[in-house]
């Protein structure tokens, strides 16, 4: 957790080098926290409440828009490019890591490093309508975490002047560095697993799919609540893993932006 938030600490200096690909006379301050809820680990049948802070520049385009998005702690997007509905740039975030001692089906099998995770997207609106492709990394905590790419599509309308939402469907396409981090389990791992797994060898591909919905209320003009539900369905390699002990997996969230 500590890590966690010195990287929300962090990602505001990070960002803010970005500046110079905004108008200087739309930055501003948001900081605010969220709390959310989800399994332990991605495969697990039982669930854990975690809570962070953030503190973020926002880099308008003239329009009242902010360039930044937050997608999630592992996917906030900044759109360096904006060009007749195309959106483009590069993502920050942070991922948190699996602990052998979170549960007891990953007794045995070592522990995951959390870590700062960076990508790029593209993301192309025709009204309220969008589909995007994201493609994340993690460079810190794990040397062979291996890569992730989303493509999705969503929509974004109001119900009233002050709640929006979105509704949003994607795919998440994992390398085999990945599965193997996450999904595999190796002979030294099967002999020393509490639960007794057998060797699993997961390769690359579509570990999971998912659908999710949010909801923005503009309280006053500088805060917001946020809300957001979402389910996954594990599948392919990931879902056939020992590991994994429910294949649907249920998330939701809530948290309050100010800003400055």
């Amino acid at each position: 957790m500590k890590s966690c938030i010195r990287f929300c600490l962090a990602a505001s200096s990070s960002l803010g080098l970005l500046a110079s690909a905004a108008h200087a006379s739309d930055i501003s301050l948001g900081a605010g926290g969220f709390v959310t809820v989800g399994p332990v680990y991605e495969g697990s049948d039982e669930f854990e409440v975690r809570g962070f802070p953030i503190i973020f520049p926002t880099f308008g385009d003239g329009s009242g828009e902010s360039r930044l998005n937050f997608r999630g702690l592992d996917d906030i997007r900044f759109s360096a490019l904006r060009y007749n509905g195309l959106q483009a740039g590069p993502l920050l975030g942070y991922r948190f890591g699996r602990d052998a001692g979170d549960a007891v089906e990953l007794g045995g099998l070592g522990s995951i490093g959390s870590g700062i995770v960076v990508g790029g997207f593209a993301q192309y609106d025709f009204g309220g309508a969008f589909v995007d492709v994201a493609f994340s990394k993690q460079v810190s905590g794990q040397s062979d975490s291996g890569f992730l790419a989303k493509v999705g599509a969503g929509y974004d309308f109001d119900i009233t002047d002050r709640l929006s939402s979105r509704i949003y469907a994607a795919g998440t396409y994992a390398s085999e560095d990945y599965m193997d981090q996450y999904f595999s389990v190796t002979a030294a791992q099967s002999a020393a697993s509490v639960a007794g797994y057998p060797v699993f060898n997961a390769s690359a591909g579509f570990k999971n799919v998912e659908i999710n919905g949010a909801l923005n209320f503009a309280a006053t003009e500088n805060l917001s609540l946020r809300a957001r539900v979402g389910y996954s369905r594990i599948v392919g390699d990931a879902a056939d893993s020992p590991i994994t002990v429910s294949d649907d997996q249920f998330s939701g969230g809530v948290g309050l932006i100010y800003r400055f």
